[in-house]
């Protein structure tokens, strides 16, 4: 049987072991030709020993970078955890707003058709107020109807001077035929409008009107000559033409404008105490 060869000592060697024997072997003969050429003492140390120092070194630097790299993984799982549930929460919450800005569009779609409603009655309100103001009085309103012209006698006697009372029964009888609107001499009519006299002069609200008149009467042209004739109003002014002499035309106008009247003043207002009103009250 062949005899076994023997392998060389730094194959046989742990690897580490021959790193650690042979860099001390080489650091400690440098320090002992350093001490030979300066004449100094060469100091004994045991290799072995020295060894097993430097591995008990090293086992313990690897234990430090096994335990810092535990504790730093440790660090970075709980980092991870944290940002994943920052990332949950940030999650939630970008859905919780979502929603919320759902319903807010929703709300607002609402609200849309809402405002178009309103817009819509108040267009509807603003229109029946006018037309409410126009009839009453109170907005300027334009429109077909008839213009008359009524003056005094011409042969300047009192009797043939028209009065306060005889331009009430003319348009007592436009009223009566129809008519929307009217004014004198610029001077819009309403419900509370009064034709009085003072001294010589007619007063309507208030301001004096000097003839000839003017009247301009809003309606059915077609209609309103021949229904004036027809009314009380109308045929007593007639007749009141005929017995004094007065100036009178009247002719159709496709295209009148009324101004509107100011509107009445509350002057005052008288409030019933609450015992008069419990007495009123069945």
């Amino acid at each position: 049987m062949a005899e076994e060869t023997k392998l060389p000592e730094h194959v046989t060697q742990p690897l580490l072991n021959r790193i650690t024997a042979d860099s001390l072997d080489g650091d400690y003969q440098h320090v002992a030709d350093r001490r030979a050429a300066t004449g100094e003492p060469a100091v004994q140390h045991s290799p072995r020993r020295t060894a097993a120092l430097v591995a008990v070194l090293f086992g313990l630097m690897i234990i430090i970078a096994v335990v810092q790299t535990s504790r730093n993984a440790a660090t970075t799982e709980e980092g991870r955890q944290a940002l994943i549930r920052q990332i949950t929460s940030a999650r939630s919450d970008l859905r919780s707003e979502q929603e919320r800005i759902g319903d807010l569009r929703a709300e607002n779609a609402d609200l849309i058709v809402t405002d178009s409603q309103l817009t819509a009655t108040e267009n509807g309100v603003i229109g029946k107020l006018l037309e409410t103001r126009g009839v009453a009085g109170f907005a300027p309103v334009t429109g077909p109807g008839v213009r008359i012209k009524a003056g005094d006698s011409l042969d300047g006697s009192s009797d043939g001077r028209i009065r306060d009372e005889d331009l009430a029964v003319l348009v007592d009888g436009l009223w009566a035929a129809g008519a929307e609107a009217i004014s004198i001499n610029g001077q819009r009519l309403t419900s509370v409008t009064g034709i009085r006299s003072a001294a010589s002069a007619i007063l309507v609200n208030s301001r004096p009107l000097k003839p000839p008149y003017t009247v301009l009467a809003i309606g059915n042209p077609n209609t309103m000559q021949s229904l004036f004739a027809e009314t009380s109003g109308g045929v007593e002014w007639m007749s009141l033409k005929s017995a004094f002499g007065f100036e009178f035309e009247m002719v159709n106008d496709d295209n009148l404008s009324l101004p509107a009247s100011r509107r009445p003043q509350l002057r005052s207002v008288e409030i019933p105490s609450r015992s008069s009103m419990k007495e009123a009250t069945p």
